[in-house]
């Protein structure tokens, strides 16, 4: 499944870590690494498996591991409506 990002938002990338201000909700987020990593990827389209087996790659970390924070990470940027 090939997440979009929701109309409207503003996203920069500042120091690595990406930034993201919701004016309909008036929001701002601020993603760590790991996550704006993961976001990073979801703009190009990945779809979550691809997302997981990166995570696995990149910080050497159990595939169990990854899929439960891809999972977390997705649902909380889908009940922020950042993402669709």
């Amino acid at each position: 499944m090939k997440y979009k990002l929701q109309k409207g938002l503003i996203v920069q990338k500042i120091d690595g870590k990406i930034t993201i201000f919701d004016g309909d909700q008036s929001l701002l987020f601020t993603f760590n690494e790991t996550a704006s990593y993961i976001f990073s990827k979801i703009k190009l389209g990945w779809e979550r498996k691809r997302l997981i087996d990166a995570l696995v790659k990149k910080y050497k970390i159990s595939e169990q591991r990854a899929e439960k924070d891809t999972l977390e990470f997705l649902k909380d940027l889908k009940n922020y409506r950042i993402i669709n």
